[in-house]
């Protein structure tokens, strides 16, 4: 899959050839671009990508990727029927040249992009952490008492199997 990209517009477009396929993955996307950039002709251009993830939580868990495009868009090549194309694998976001968010993806003619987005259960609700505070901060609560109600909280998040993280929660009150 080689993707072609117009460094002279704003935002730059990134497209994908209807030669190569109807999807494509975020680390094939972040594999290219970089490729493109370290290119000798293409040196003379600002960045079109920050990326970051896959960090180890354990043994075999890693976190997912998110590719940043600044000032940049994904474009499928425009189709003469109807197409369904994918991005998947990881999070694609994208800034604009004053580090605003905007739209990943570019118009293209017949083509409908859907972006399968990664996102872990590893956050607390802040709802939940205000309810946590107020009640650690209470004068007439007890530290026991706190810690059977932070230890209900984390036994009511949902259960994430095979990353680890879990067991590790879990881990801290036994």
């Amino acid at each position: 899959m080689t993707i072609q990209i117009n460094p002279i517009v704003s935002p730059r477009i990134i497209t994908i050839p209807e030669a190569d396929g109807t999807e494509i993955t975020i680390q094939s996307l972040v594999n290219q671009i970089r490729d493109w950039e370290d290119e000798q002709v293409n040196l003379c251009y600002p960045s079109i990508l920050s990326a970051s993830g896959k960090e180890t939580l354990d043994a075999s868990t890693k976190v997912g990727i998110t590719a940043t495009l600044v000032n940049a868009k994904v474009k499928f090549a425009d189709r003469t029927s109807p197409t369904d194309c994918d991005i998947y694998g990881g999070n694609l976001v994208a800034i604009d040249s004053n580090g605003d968010p905007m739209n990943a993806i570019q118009y293209a003619e017949n083509v409908t992009v859907t972006m399968t987005k990664s996102s872990s259960a590893t956050m607390v609700q802040s709802a939940e952490i205000d309810t946590i505070l107020a009640r650690i901060g209470s004068p007439t609560s007890t530290i026991a008492s706190d810690l059977d109600y932070i230890k209900s909280q984390v036994d009511a998040l949902p259960q994430t199997h095979g990353t680890g993280l879990w067991e590790k929660k879990r881990g801290i009150f036994k």
